[in-house]
């Protein structure tokens, strides 16, 4: 443990996170950086200790960051950690907010479904519009859905699934049974637990191993009708064969909080579409305010760890990406 503690603060707005670090370790030396653009220069206190926020809609200056000889701990407000891959885990130790965003996002995604399922969307265009039409309203329970990316974020989604009386399947990289979830499989059993499938959540991490998982020959195999709710990242879903299946019908809608490129770009036919429900990368979200306070204890919480010269939590492998 240094003798004098450097901490930088890199988010949108820093000062609370500074605030609260300084509480509990008045003795710390804290910088703080509202920009993507300054970074390199308040890295320049070469820290021992980095609280993160991705907050730009453009890349993240990793190498600004990580190049730092004394940096030991960083800190992810989200749960996402691909912008800083790759990093050395013998130099530096990454840990993300996991638990932060978890029911949240598990009560957005399937809120979308059900107000797919209940054309919400359309009758909230026809209130605009002063149009009295009746539309069929599908009911949720007894469907099937599948999570692909059974994390925290993931279980949580099966858990209000099961709630409402779906049959869900996981999909992970290293299945295991889990409470609630019909099946676990690996992702080569995918296109068969996708055929079945009347409601698909995306929320596996983007790795190597992710990137274009749901891709062309995916959708292909989804039963015909599914609901796709995309909110991992834009690079695990083939956006043009997304696009092409909305057109068909052969994906009923999708509900999408993520892009291969953000923000989606003026020309991109989701927008006009009317079973494509576009939402700006929000899903994890609660107020703002409430969001940077919970992620802050999470990492105040580890900081002490840090102290203490223990463990570490939510420590997230380079390789695996999460």
């Amino acid at each position: 443990m240094p003798a004098s503690l450097r901490i930088l603060v890199h988010a949108e707005r820093p000062e609370g996170v500074a605030a609260m670090i300084a509480e509990r370790h008045p003795d710390a030396g804290i910088v703080t950086c509202d920009s993507f653009d300054a970074l390199p220069d308040a890295a320049g206190i070469d820290p021992h200790v980095a609280y993160t926020e991705r907050f730009e809609r453009k890349p993240y200056p990793r190498e600004a960051l990580l190049a730092q000889p004394s940096l030991r701990f960083v800190h992810v407000s989200g749960a996402g950690v691909n912008h800083l891959a790759p990093w050395d885990p013998l130099k530096v130790r990454v840990c993300n907010a996991g638990g932060v965003q978890d029911e949240g996002m598990a009560q957005f995604a399937i809120g979308r479904l059900i107000a797919i399922n209940c054309n919400f969307f359309r009758y909230h265009d026809q209130q605009k519009r002063h149009v009295w039409r009746v539309h069929d309203v599908a009911h949720s329970p007894g469907g099937v859905l599948t999570v692909v990316g059974l994390g925290r974020i993931g279980r949580a989604c099966a858990r209000v699934g099961k709630a409402l009386g779906m049959t869900v399947y996981g999909v992970r990289a290293r299945p295991e049974p889990r409470e609630g979830v019909e099946e676990v499989v690996a992702p080569g059993r995918l296109h068969e637990v996708l055929g079945m499938s009347d409601y698909v959540i995306v929320v596996t991490p983007l790795t190597e191993e992710t990137r274009g998982m749901i891709d062309a020959a995916a959708i292909a195999a989804m039963k015909a009708g599914a609901i796709v709710h995309n909110m991992s990242r834009g690079g695990v879903v083939d956006e043009e064969a997304l696009v092409a299946a909305l057109r068909s019908g052969h994906v009923r809608a999708a509900s999408l909080d993520v892009f291969s490129e953000e923000p989606l770009p003026p020309d991109s036919p989701l927008w006009d579409m009317d079973n494509a429900h576009v939402t700006p990368h929000i899903g994890g979200m609660i107020t703002w305010d409430d969001y940077d306070r919970l992620s802050a204890r999470v990492f105040l919480d580890n900081l002490d760890r840090f102290v203490r010269g223990e463990p570490l939590a939510n420590a997230t492998d380079p390789v695996r990406g999460y």
